[in-house]
């Protein structure tokens, strides 16, 4: 093949290890740390169907880069958003006139891209150029509960033409988010897919599910996730105090790190429940699985000021065939609605009841871990997945382009992983 001709292309990604999951994937292994297939290793799968030249540039706070014949991997963290807001605006504006720099001087001919890196409007100037750009966004443009500012809605009405015009299409991972676009493009956005989470269906294997058997046993509540007051955390703890004190016999187990361990620590123990809400810090994979299994029901109680993504935590607690309990903050909601409590955002009484009613309701509770059950095959499904959406996209691109019409047919199989190369492994960044 002409190398001329090569299809590259560009991923912005969200802040994963790239680099690991990268040499998991040449290994035709999926990186052991996360449960869920990364869309890190969805993009490596979808560069290697379309023999593409790629180039994933990583928003974790890391070091390192892997230069591999057609891969190329690096790290550009965007530790400037936890800083001023004029150090946020200005971040945001190097971070995207850096992407686009990248892009066109690597000759690419798509952007795929997630939302953090930049604006979305700064990136209109990329169809200019010849190049596509396609974002894949996880994420609620603002709160969903709360009314954008007036610097979110001028910073809006901005990215609202970027979805109009600058985008070929757009993958979203919930109804939240394309409401959202819909709404500031009044209904004339790109194209909009959806997708979700993907697992692999061994994911499944010598699961040890507890089942809700008798009053008298310990009944469970799961937490997993950060540790930060915007996740619920505190509200959590109100709902373990009034419960307790009906039901002794009820745990709450937070998985998780944040700034407010140590503080939800004093919490607990000032309310003489440290032994019933009990923090376990960071669990690996191997840990926080064995607290999933070990768990009745899993509890996400995002609250309103969060500006909240599909939350995996959702479909791995269906996975596991657990009643879910949240609320719509929550986008994932929309999907396990039949294996979920849907309670009313940052509602302590609600919480309360919905918990209250699986522990002690037999029936309800078996209902709704039927539903789970039933539900969990959608995230099995390859169609339903971010790299089979995306794939669709980047084929529609190649069919109307006579340099790549060779990749327009879609595939009759997955190609298969393979181990054939050799990555170079660097200890910093490239620059572009």
């Amino acid at each position: 093949m002409n190398p001329a001709k090569q299809l590259k292309i560009v991923y912005s990604s969200a802040p994963v290890d790239a680099t690991s999951v990268y040499m998991h994937w040449v290994l035709g292994q999926d990186d052991p740390s996360h449960f869920a297939i990364t869309y890190a290793q969805h993009f490596y799968e979808l560069a290697k169907k379309f023999n593409a030249k790629s180039w994933l540039i990583s928003s974790r706070d890391k070091k390192g880069f892997i230069q591999d014949n057609d891969f190329r991997v690096e790290f550009r963290s965007l530790k400037y958003q936890s800083r001023s807001s004029i150090a946020y605006f200005a971040g945001q504006i190097w971070s995207g006139l850096r992407l686009i720099s990248s892009t066109i001087l690597f000759k690419a001919n798509i952007l795929i891209v997630t939302e953090d890196r930049t604006f979305w409007f700064l990136l209109g100037i990329l169809p200019l150029c010849g190049i596509k750009v396609i974002p894949t966004i996880h994420c609620t443009l603002w709160p969903k509960y709360k009314r954008p500012s007036t610097v979110q809605r001028i910073i809006q009405k901005l990215n609202s033409w970027f979805f109009r015009y600058g985008c070929v299409e757009i993958c979203v991972v919930s109804e939240d988010i394309k409401d959202q676009i819909v709404k500031i493009t009044n209904g004339r956005s790109r194209p909009i897919r959806t997708f979700i989470p993907a697992y692999r269906r061994e994911f499944l294997d010598d699961i040890k599910s507890q089942s809700r058997n008798t009053e008298s046993e310990t009944f469970q509540v799961l937490f997993a996730g950060r540790v930060e007051s915007s996740k619920g955390i505190y509200l959590l703890l109100e709902v373990a105090k009034k419960i307790i004190s009906i039901k002794p016999n009820c745990v709450f187990n937070i998985c998780g790190t944040g700034s407010q361990v140590e503080g939800l620590k004093a919490a607990a123990l000032e309310a003489g429940i440290e032994k019933q809400f009990v923090l376990y810090g960071h669990c690996d994979r191997d840990k926080l699985r064995e607290m999933y299994e070990m768990s009745q029901v899993i509890v996400v109680p995002t609250t309103k000021d969060f500006v909240e993504g599909f939350n995996k935590v959702v479909a791995e607690g269906v996975i596991m065939g657990k009643p879910i309990v949240t609320s719509p903050v929550c986008p994932a909601l929309s999907i396990v609605k039949d294996a979920a409590v849907e309670v009313a955002p940052d509602n302590v009484d609600d919480y309360f009841n919905a918990i209250f009613k699986l522990a002690t309701d037999r029936n309800f509770y078996q209902q709704k871990q039927r539903n789970a059950i039933a539900l969990r095959d959608q995230f099995f499904t390859y169609s339903n997945s971010w790299e089979a959406h995306v794939e669709d996209v980047v084929r529609k691109f190649c069919r109307n382009n006579s340099d790549f019409s060779k990749y327009g047919q879609k595939a009759t199989q997955r190609p298969r992983l393979s181990a054939d190369s050799k990555p170079i492994f660097g200890p910093k960044e490239i620059n572009s």
